[in-house]
């Protein structure tokens, strides 16, 4: 009966521990199969979640560019699970000089990233 009460109270235990916010990373694509992104990526650490809302929140806004291919490089999202709640939803165009060009949507607004950005984006997306 004890061993039985310490299975449930371990499995409860790791309930609790369960993460609450992910960053998922995906490729966007428009094909036959319609328009969509394919996620390849989820980083659950909560000091790159902070990162990347720091990140995120310190972009400049512009406006919209004209020169953007039909279909960006990458998606980023910030998913809250237990609300069912995405925070954040990029779309992500990498410029050549080593910039970046996001598209928010849901807020319809377009930002900048700088080099220096675009490197910090992909340190916290690789976790180093």
């Amino acid at each position: 009966m004890s061993r039985f009460l310490l299975i449930i109270l371990m499995s409860v235990m790791l309930l609790g521990c369960s993460t609450n916010e992910v960053i998922r990373i995906g490729t966007p694509f428009n094909d036959k199969r319609g328009e969509g992104v394919d996620f390849h990526t989820e980083v659950t650490d909560k000091e790159a979640i902070t990162k990347l809302r720091t990140l995120f929140n310190s972009l400049e806004e512009i406006e919209g560019p004209h020169f953007l291919k039909d279909i960006a490089d990458a998606f980023i999202s910030l998913d809250r699970l237990a609300d069912s709640v995405t925070e954040i939803r990029r779309y992500i165009w990498y410029q050549d000089d080593g910039s970046a060009i996001l598209f928010g949507d849901g807020n319809a607004k377009y930002y900048k990233m700088t080099e220096q950005q675009n490197k910090e984006l992909k340190r916290i997306i690789e976790g180093s």
